[in-house]
């Protein structure tokens, strides 16, 4: 498996914007999937936020996750945040969203970032796992979410000399009690 910016394989982008309308459409009522595309396209970045990266096994995309500016807004004051992780169906439970995770924490310390946001449903294990804690539970577009943070400062290595933060870089096995 590697991770990619998505800004280097576009090709990618049809197939993450159905599966990511798929899974969060009913949160933004009247979203379209052309709204989606238009909004991955604007995370196509490398070396800024907002960007996308994403995991492939050869040329199967498996998931993604963005590093973005603003994914609440009844949350203004909060940013970066990480967004928008999603692992296709058929491979889940192979610790390809922590993997995901990991190269967006790795990417928001490159960039001196000092800690990120997110907002879940339902995945609050899976992020505590990873070093994010508690911040709050709410109700944000009809749904009972809990936001999380995890300070950044530090994880990986800018230089490139950690798997998470060398684009395309193959990221070790995992698993599935891993995710």
């Amino acid at each position: 498996m590697t991770i990619e910016y998505l800004a280097d394989r576009p090709e990618a982008l049809p197939i993450l914007a159905r599966w990511q309308h798929a899974e969060w459409g009913h949160i933004r009522p009247g979203d379209k999937l052309e709204r989606r595309i238009v909004r991955l396209e604007g995370q196509m970045g490398r070396d800024a936020i907002p960007l996308t990266v994403v995991a492939f096994d050869g040329e199967e995309v498996l998931g993604s996750a963005s590093l973005i500016e603003h994914d609440m807004d009844t949350r203004p004051e909060l940013s970066p945040w990480l967004a928008s992780v999603f692992v296709g169906p058929e491979y889940r439970r192979r610790g390809i969203a922590s993997q995901l995770v990991r190269r967006i924490m790795a990417e928001a310390a490159r960039l001196e970032v000092p800690s990120l946001y997110l907002y879940t449903v339902h995945s609050e294990q899976l992020y505590a796992g990873l070093g994010w804690t508690f911040m709050e539970r709410t109700v944000y577009g009809g749904h009972d979410v809990v936001i999380m943070t995890c300070a950044v400062a530090g994880i990986g290595d800018p230089g490139g000399g950690d798997a998470y933060s060398r684009p395309g870089s193959p990221i070790p096995a995992t698993t599935p009690q891993q995710q």
